[in-house]
């Protein structure tokens, strides 16, 4: 990606929907006591942010190198970088059975091999933790996005919740692959469904 990219995911992670959706799939996990928390593919780190807030150590990883700075960079702004720290990284190299909490926000859909992708993820988890999973749904279209937008509950119309509609319809992601792993696995429904929070619980 490049430094545009990573301006423009800051500012859709900015929109008061989307930190608002995200804020409510944090508070999913029970308030930590300084419990590591692994948030993979951060971008510029509002997952990270968010978690850190609820009580946890946490390590945000990227691959991109701009969206790494970026997210250093709004940390620092947020005074946040007590408990986040943010470190390059793809999924093949992150420690295994290193974190309590595994998240990764608008990941997999982007994926190739998203059942890959899956266990990577869950590699990363200690066991008894939890893979927390945000993505959007078939729900989220262009009709839903404007029916929200006309409703007023963000505020005024959001075009971030405009273009994520066009990005996202119709990437999704398979619930079948979440149940195949043969861990416990929950799903809340978040943005009027358009978007779904499921936590996977990893085998003791």
């Amino acid at each position: 990606m490049s430094f545009f990219s990573a301006r423009l995911f800051s500012w859709v992670q900015n929109a008061e929907f989307y930190r608002q959706l995200h804020q409510e799939a944090v508070a999913l996990l029970p308030r930590g006591s300084g419990q590591p928390w692994l948030d993979a593919g951060c971008g510029p780190g509002l997952v990270t942010r968010l978690a850190a807030a609820h009580g946890y150590q946490v390590l945000g990883t990227d691959i991109d190198p701009h969206m790494i700075r970026m997210a250093r960079k709004i940390a620092q702004r947020e005074a946040s970088t007590g408990n986040t720290r943010f470190e390059i990284s793809g999924l093949k190299h992150l420690p295994e059975n290193s974190a309590e909490v595994v998240s990764a926000a608008s990941l997999l859909a982007v994926m190739d091999d998203q059942p890959a992708a899956l266990a990577a993820l869950l590699r990363c988890a200690r066991p008894g933790g939890t893979l927390l999973i945000v993505e959007t749904t078939a729900q989220m279209t262009r009709a839903a996005a404007r029916r929200l937008n006309r409703s007023g509950r963000y505020g005024a119309p959001s075009l971030a919740l405009r273009l994520w509609s066009y990005a996202r319809a119709g990437r999704t992601v398979d619930p079948k692959i979440f149940y195949a792993t043969g861990h416990a696995v929950e799903k809340t429904l978040l943005l009027d469904g358009m978007v779904a929070a499921w936590r996977l619980t990893k085998s003791a």
